[in-house]
Order: C-alpha cells, then structure tokens, then sequence
C-alpha cells in the first residue's frame, strides 16, 4: 500500500487536507520537525478511522495479523487527534521522543521517533506486555525490563508498504 492509497480510505470526516502552516504549527507546538515522507502523508489527510479493513504483521507474525485502528492526524477527533496524542502521551507510557501516530485494532499504539538520533523509526508499543513504573526512554521501552517497544519499520513509508487490504 502506498501512504496515497492509505489516505483514500481515511473517512475523511475531519474535513480537508492540513495546510503546510498548520503542520509547521503542529511542529512547533511538539518542538520537533516530522520527517518528510510523514509529513507529506499529513498534508494528504486529517487522519480518522478508515473505511475498509487494513491489515498488517509484525516481524515474525502470519501475514495479517494485526489491524490498523485509528489514523491519527490534525483532527478535532479526541481519538485521532495527533495533539491530543502528544500531550497525553506520558499517561498513556509512550516513551520519551515518539508521538503515537495510529492505533492497532486492539489500542495498542504505533509511534514515529521524533529523537535527531533515531528519527522516522517507527514503533509498535504492546500494551500488554509492558512494565516498569513511569514514562520510559525508548531505550528502556526496549529493554528486558519493559518489553514493550517492538521495532515496526525503518520510516512510515516503509511500515505502509507492509499494510494490505483485507477483505470485509
């Protein structure tokens, strides 16, 4: 799937498409610049649910195992909104410098590395099996102790190019 295709099928209820001000503002309210191939997937849509299933697996899994829930964007859905994402997002145990960008059918969130040194990697964080007390580093997100953070993709296009439709 490519992040056009993905777009498409955003329900699309958040209204048009971001404006290039409103993702530089967006930029500037989290004191990061998104990566590009991100970027140009925001000023497609304004992010929501999506209108026929999505699949995708992790390293390992059977192809289709996962399905993506949310697309978040610069929406005023509580759900998809990628604000509200980020000013929640030490309750909810995301790790310092990722900004949850979707969710798993199950909540589980996928995030985009915002750190200079690991920029546009992209995360699936396993709500079930996380530990440790606090918001933790990506690094300890990693780690034995916390187990949570599974490495998704190198870049958001390459985790797109993994996603597939699946039938109804």
């Amino acid at each position: 799937m490519t992040p056009n295709e993905l777009a498409a099928i955003i329900d699309g209820e958040g209204g048009p498409a971001p404006t290039s001000a409103e993702i530089e503002a967006f930029e500037a309210l989290i004191g990061a610049r998104l990566p590009d191939d991100y970027r140009a997937f925001l000023a497609l849509t304004r992010g929501g649910r999506l209108r026929k299933p999505v699949v995708f697996s992790l390293a390992g899994e059977e192809i289709g195992t996962e399905r993506v829930g949310c697309v978040a964007g610069l929406c005023a859905d509580e759900d998809c909104s990628l604000e509200e994402r980020h000013r929640t997002a030490s309750d909810c145990d995301i790790p310092e410098g990722l900004l949850s960008i979707m969710t798993d059918g199950g909540g589980n969130d996928i995030a985009l590395v915002l750190r200079p040194d690991r920029c546009g990697e992209v995360f699936f964080l396993d709500h079930e099996v996380s530990g440790g007390e606090g918001r933790p580093t990506l690094e300890d997100a990693e780690g034995e102790d916390w187990v949570y953070a599974i490495r998704f993709a190198s870049s958001f296009s390459e985790m797109v190019a993994g996603f597939r439709s699946a039938p109804f």
